[in-house]
């Protein structure tokens, strides 16, 4: 910088460009609680914003040329953009009103219902992004004037970065603290006084004393440089607008594989963008402070980084292999840097995220903005042209942006996955470096051809025949011994079901789950069912007629299922990603084959979007989203959400939502069930083991005792709650947490949580990684102001035999704080308690035959048969359902192998087998004590034979091919 009047036009430059992202990430969070959270919907919004930058650029840069005065002009287009800025609520309002009325409650994302989220997004975008695109040719213009270079490729360069570093500070202030400390109108309005006050501030220090500037005859030209000729300037400019389809195309492709290694929360998402502006600005910056470059040069060096690029794009897919590896020796690093660790949301593991992904993204974005000043340096003909010059090329790339965000998300993943996406863009970036090689610059492009053949040939071939990395990325979540049983890569989400051998669960019942995205999203055993049944029939049997039921966040189905057994008209499931609704199919036991119901109906959709145009009215809406610590999940647990909601119900329509305890603190539940009682005054708080669930209405509903108990008697109703371990109306009737009194007193002083003020989904995070051991405090706050229901219909005997039931429940409960919190021996005695005082209390039953059989199975090694087979006749007697048979017999047989009655021991293992002949240690030990304490090796061939067409892994299957060979021998 040449003088202090620079530099501070410099600064504000850089505030403008922190600003400017501030504005996108409020604007594309606002507009996607009107248009909807879809892939499609923000895809609308990224692009109409995108478009205005890239029409901005060209128009204004066009009035540059023309000698208009830059600073004036930057001036102008900032005051512009804050007046406008401080306008958007009024306007925000009347498109609301226009969009509702268009809309006409079209299901799911028809063309038109697209178009009309695009054309809204345009009307609500164009003018301030059409301002924002004018300031970096305005800025690089006013530079150029005061400059004697020939080529203005560093000039812009530098000027480049400095905005893309203040765009990349914004992300970090709007994303890590604005939108929590001051919420989405409190951070526009600041950005707008900045804008005003910055674009005052240029207009007097830059002192411009009129509206244009003088233009010399002659452009200057560098010694011995030629004019460029137009179609070689149009083929850079092309050139440039697919190095701006690969980055974008590449930023949306690498969130959806980083994400799987992040927690799925808001922070992770500002991580990601974060590190993709750092390495473009810190690219052109560095390349920038390099000496004044030939035309030539310049082409060459473009060429070069667009083979760059592409090379550590499918560089970056080795990274992603080894992340493990990588991970594991950062943390091992930053262990001494714990302050920086405890500085952000996700401590340790957000530290080795930022550092995983700058050691694999930041080298490619590097050469991404490294590329601006070298094409920059090849199409500039003179200060007098430069502005013209700058929005052009800017102009072009925003082209190239926009079509990478659509092809990438609508085309490439559905068709090739994300990996092979990744490839294909790469060598798109390769081939457009390599064309420009051969045609402008081959004396320095041998090189890079070398280079590109050498690394991305034999590393595409390589990834082309191993694992998907994806598919790897994903299964390194799940727990050992899992299996997948569905995997399916869409537009917006990746999703896969998990199915688990586990000796743990009634029947041995395997364990299956819902990822998308890498997160566990939902099960189909019995803790899991237990919540996604009830989160239906408690309001179905509180409902006086249920006719038609409406389910946002499908899940597994199995709320939908439940739903349907009440004998209802028709259940309209509505989720984000239709790959979820192909999942449906993989949890048909769980969900009841809710899938191939006629009474079905499915709509992909934004399920707020959809309860916000649908004219349909419901008997019953139930939610039951992913927690509000995931990131875009807490618009559906807001006060405007369930405003929504409450307009969509029927006269005495009821509505249920899902609490969850973990993931979150005692304030921010506090917050969301604030939230729900601010529309819904009269609701109660009922309890389902681990989970909480808010259930209102307009008045207060009654909890009628006879309707429950006649409800129930409902065939497919009573199989659906016997499924979980619930046969009477008592035992229903006992999860009942808290009234409207109660709750009013447990959520005293907490303000609800708003559209405007989503602030869980950033307090959140910061308990992340206190995952589910935060549900013990949280439920021992809710238990404090626990109280009983009030019943109608309900005889004395009744009344006293609830109070019984609901006793042991509370006793139940307060064993579960204590089995969360790691005390076994208090879990154990109230688990008991809860027995003495209700004998059918089936939650304290199962809880405690489940906590015996874990100490069970860690005591078979320890030499005390005698302790293990009394523990054992003590649980035979509490599964009074035999739900755990099998477990008890190979349990038997190994005490008494371990007690040397080998004989006893093969009978009670042979009966495990019989009960469950996929049950692989049964059959494993039972062919161990045939091969070498029994004599019978022909038996212990068979069943080590059986063992292997079992599903198994390699470290077994290795074990099993052993035993066969000794036995060989």
């Amino acid at each position: 910088m040449k003088n202090k009047r620079q530099f501070v036009i410099a600064i504000l430059f850089f505030i403008s460009g922190a600003v400017g992202l501030a504005y996108e990430v409020v604007w594309v969070r606002q507009l996607s609680l009107l248009l909807g959270v879809s892939i499609y919907a923000v895809s609308a919004v990224l692009v109409a914003f995108m478009g205005g930058l890239g029409i901005g650029a060209e128009m204004f840069g066009r009035k540059l040329d023309r000698g208009m005065s830059p600073v004036r002009l930057y001036a102008l287009l900032e005051i512009g953009l804050g007046v406008y800025v401080l306008l958007f609520p009024r306007i925000y309002t009347l498109l609301e009103k226009v969009y509702l009325f268009a809309h006409g409650g079209v299901e799911g994302a028809t063309f038109y219902v697209i178009t009309l989220r695009f054309v809204l997004a345009v009307t609500a975008l164009i003018i301030p992004t059409i301002l924002m695109g004018g300031t970096l040719p305005s800025i690089v213009r006013y530079f150029a004037i005061s400059s004697d270079k020939g080529r203005y490729g560093g000039l812009a360069g530098a000027l480049y970065a400095v905005n893309t570093l203040g765009a990349m500070t914004g992300c970090v202030l709007a994303g890590f603290a604005l939108i929590e400390a001051l919420g989405l109108t409190g951070t526009m309005q600041v950005g707008a006084a900045i804008n005003i006050l910055a674009g005052v501030a240029a207009w007097l220090i830059a002192g411009e004393k009129s509206w244009t500037v003088s233009r010399p005859d002659n452009l200057e030209k560098t010694s011995g440089d030629k004019e460029p000729e137009p179609d070689s300037n149009a083929s850079l400019y092309i050139l440039y607008g697919i190095s701006g389809f690969c980055a974008l195309a590449l930023e949306v492709l690498w969130t959806r594989l980083l994400i799987l290694l992040l927690n799925n929360t808001t922070y992770a998402f500002s991580l990601i963008l974060s590190v993709f502006l750092l390495g473009i600005g810190f690219g052109s910056a560095f390349v920038s402070a390099g000496p004044t470059r030939t035309r030539e040069r310049g082409v060459g060096l473009f060429a070069m980084f667009q083979i760059g690029v592409g090379v550590m794009a499918i560089a970056s897919l080795a990274g992603m292999a080894i992340n493990r590896s990588i991970i594991d020796a950062l943390n091992h690093s930053i262990d001494a840097g714990g302050a920086i660790a405890q500085s952000l949301p996700g401590g340790e593991s957000m530290v080795s995220a930022l550092m995983f992904s700058l050691f694999v993204v930041t080298p490619c974005t590097f050469l991404m903005g490294a590329a601006f000043p070298m094409v920059m340096d090849a199409v500039s003909s003179g200060k007098e042209k430069v502005g013209g010059e700058v929005g052009r090329l800017y102009a072009m790339n925003i082209t190239g942006c926009v079509a990478g965000s659509v092809v990438a998300g609508y085309m490439l993943i559905p068709a090739f996955g994300i990996q092979n996406s990744i490839i294909a863009v790469a060598w798109v970036s390769v081939l457009s470096g390599l064309w420009l090689v051969v045609t402008r610059a081959r004396e320095m492009g041998r090189a890079g051809m070398i280079l590109a053949f050498a690394v991305c040939v034999p590393m595409t071939i390589s990834f082309a025949i191993k694992s998907d990395i994806v598919y790897v990325l994903s299964a390194q979540k799940l727990d050992e011994g899992s299996v997948i049983e569905f995997y399916e890569e869409g537009p917006s989400a990746t999703v896969l079901i998990s199915r688990q051998e586990t000796d743990l669960s009634a029947g041995r019942k395997p364990v299956k789950r819902l990822w998308i995205n890498g997160d566990h999203i939902a099960g189909a055993f019995r803790e899991a069912l237990q919540l996604e049944r009830l989160q239906a029939h408690i309001p179905l049997l509180l409902h006086k007629n249920p006719k038609t039921a409406l389910v946002i966040c499908f899940g597994t189905g199995s709320t939908a299922g439940a739903a349907l057994t009440h004998e209802l008209d028709s259940v309209t499931a509505v989720d984000i990603s239709r790959e979820v609704f192909d999942a449906g199919h993989g949890f048909a036991e769980g969900n009841l084959d809710v899938m191939n119901s006629p009474n079905l109906r499915i709509v992909e959709e934004d399920g707020r979007n959809y309860l916000l145009t649908t004219k349909n009215k419901f008997d019953f809406i139930t939610s039951e989203p992913p927690p509000p610590s995931n990131a875009g999940i807490v618009s559906l647990y807001t006060k405007e959400y369930y405003q929504i909601c409450k307009t969509r119900l029927n006269k005495g329509g009821i509505i249920s939502q899902w609490i969850p305890l973990h993931h979150l603190s005692d304030e921010d539940i506090r917050s969301l069930v604030a939230s729900f009682m601010s529309v819904f005054p009269k609701a109660a708080m009922w309890y389902t083991k681990w989970d909480a669930m808010m259930i209102g209405a307009e008045d207060e509903i009654p909890v009628d005792l006879e309707r429950i108990k006649k409800e129930m008697e409902k065939p497919g109703v009573l199989s659906s709650l016997d499924g979980i371990g619930i046969t009477d109306e008592f035992q229903i009737v006992a999860t009942y947490m808290m009234g409207p009194k109660q709750i009013s007193e447990y959520i005293d002083g907490i303000e609800p949580l708003t559209d405007d003020k989503p602030r869980v989904e950033f307090t959140a995070p910061r308990v992340h990684t206190r995952g589910v051991v935060i549900k013990g405090e949280n439920l021992n706050k809710i238990l404090e102001h626990r109280a009983m229901p009030p019943v109608v219909n309900a005889s004395e005997e009744d009344i006293a035999k609830l109070k019984k039931y609901f006793e042991s429940e509370g006793v139940f409960y307060r064993a579960q704080v204590e089995l969360n919190d790691g005390n076994k021996r208090a879990a154990a005695k109230l688990f008991r308690k809860a027995l003495q005082v209700n004998p059918d209390n089936q939650d304290a039953r199962y809880a405690y035959i489940m906590l015996n059989l874990q100490a069970m199975y860690a005591s078979l090694d320890g030499g005390r048969a005698d302790l293990g087979l009394e523990m054992l006749d003590a649980t035979e007697k509490l599964d009074t359902r035999g739900s755990f048979r099998p477990q008890f017999k190979f349990l038997r047989g190994m005490f008494l192998a371990n007690a040397g009655n080998m004989v006893e021991a093969g009978v009670e293992l042979s009966a495990a087998v019989k009960l469950d002949e996929n049950y692989f240690m049964a059959i494993v030990n039972l062919a161990g004590l045939y091969g070498t304490q029994l004599g019978q090796p022909e038996k212990a061939k068979q069943l080590y034979n059986k063992a292997l067409k079992l599903t198994t892994s390699q470290y077994e299957r290795q074990a099993l091919i052993e035993a066969l060979n000794r036995l060989a021998l």
